[in-house]
């Protein structure tokens, strides 16, 4: 979304204003825990042929894509804005600081730098309205019951299922193909495997324990409340709760690989 909104704002110009409407309070806060919070941005693989053939379902349809954008333009869309990237020997390239927060920074800037606006609100519902002398326009309502009319929608719905971006797609009359998981996580409750966590811990150290965990429930698609109760929860569960109000980065290692698991 942040990406797409970029390259809008950048051919627009003084033509036109984009506006991104994000549902959480967290922007970009799958991308601060990707990669085990390295961010993997892309892989090295530059023959779109050969890069297709990395995507089982909607690969031939992908062909096209990819001769117009593919990892080398990533690669050369990221070192244009000062950020290098790296090559591991399983081909995933990641920041050469090895900090989600390099990419994060970048896109966040520029966002800015391109005249992107960006609301912490969510779009409740989309229609498509009738516009005399020129194509339509969409009119959407959002999660606090504010409306706003817009020329252009780009909807960036993610790989939830539960999103409500595909609910709107279908409603101006799109068909969506079924889902089948791709990248998941096991969730197993056994405080024995505490001990076998990593090193590693994929944490926002700027954020207080409280808000790590809250932000991770609200990317799971719980309610601002349910995501407080379940933080209290966990951070009992894990016996964090006295550190809970305090920046992740001043945790010792096991706090934070606790954090992790929570």
């Amino acid at each position: 979304g942040f990406f797409a909104a970029i390259a809008a704002a950048e051919a627009l110009g003084e033509g036109g204003r984009v506006t991104i409407y994000e549902a959480t309070a967290h922007p970009l806060a799958k991308v601060r825990v990707s990669g085990g919070g390295r961010c993997n941005v892309t892989h090295a693989c530059f023959e779109p042929r050969e890069l297709v053939k990395r995507y089982p379902r909607g690969g031939r349809e992908l062909l096209g894509a990819f001769h117009r954008w593919q990892p080398r333009d990533t690669v050369a869309w990221f070192a244009a804005r000062g950020v290098e990237l790296k090559t591991e020997e399983d081909g995933r390239m990641f920041p050469v600081t090895d900090d989600s927060a390099t990419i994060v920074e970048c896109l966040q800037q520029a966002a800015k730098a391109a005249g992107v606006e960006l609301i912490t609100k969510g779009v409740r519902k989309a229609e498509r309205v009738g516009r005399e002398g020129g194509p339509p326009a969409f009119w959407l309502t959002l999660t606090d019951g504010g409306e706003m009319r817009c020329d252009r929608l780009l909807l960036a719905t993610g790989g939830n299922r539960a999103s409500a971006g595909f609910t709107m797609a279908e409603s101006l009359g799109h068909a969506i193909e079924p889902l089948v998981p791709s990248l998941f996580t096991f969730h197993i409750d056994d405080a024995r495997l505490i001990g076998l966590s990593g090193q590693f811990a994929a944490v926002d150290e700027y954020l207080t324990g409280r808000e790590n965990i809250q932000m991770v429930g609200q990317l799971y698609q719980l309610s601002a409340k349910a995501a407080r109760k379940r933080a209290d929860e966990l951070l009992e569960r894990f016996n964090l709760t006295e550190a809970a109000n305090r920046p992740s980065k001043t945790y010792s290692g096991g706090m934070r690989r606790r954090l992790d698991l929570a």
